[in-house]
């Protein structure tokens, strides 16, 4: 008896210790030329992560020059880049007593570079 309650007190410290509160968020989608991600951890009010846009229609050794590149995220968050010589653009988000991400809510992806416009969605994978 005294050892099942050790036991039983014991698995409730491993299991209250491996309660983390937080949370994966995953999103991804994809235009004709462009693929986005959305990779963050969050707890209830704060959130670290990074939006990873990516041309898909890169020289075979990688390399692409834009003139002009625009990324807007929701119509809210702008990245504006000059010369951007690389086919990946990343974009750092972090908030403290923050209204976390909702991944169940698609997160729209604008893309304006050299005079050409898509537009894309980033979305749970199902």
């Amino acid at each position: 008896m005294k050892k099942t309650l050790i036991f039983m007190i014991f698995l409730v410290f491993i299991l209250v210790g491996c309660n983390n509160d937080n949370k994966y968020i995953k999103l991804s989608g994809e235009s004709d030329h462009w693929k986005g991600e959305y990779v963050a951890t969050a707890t209830e009010n704060t959130e670290n992560g990074t939006y990873k846009i990516k041309y898909k229609d890169a020289n075979s050794d990688g390399q692409v020059t834009f003139k002009k590149l625009q990324v807007l995220i929701n119509d809210t968050m702008e990245k504006n880049v000059k010369n951007h010589d690389e086919p990946t653009i990343e974009i750092p988000v972090a908030c403290g007593g923050c209204s976390v991400t909702n991944e169940n809510i698609p997160i729209n992806v604008t893309i304006n570079w050299d005079g050409n416009t898509e537009t894309f969605t980033l979305e749970q994978s199902k």
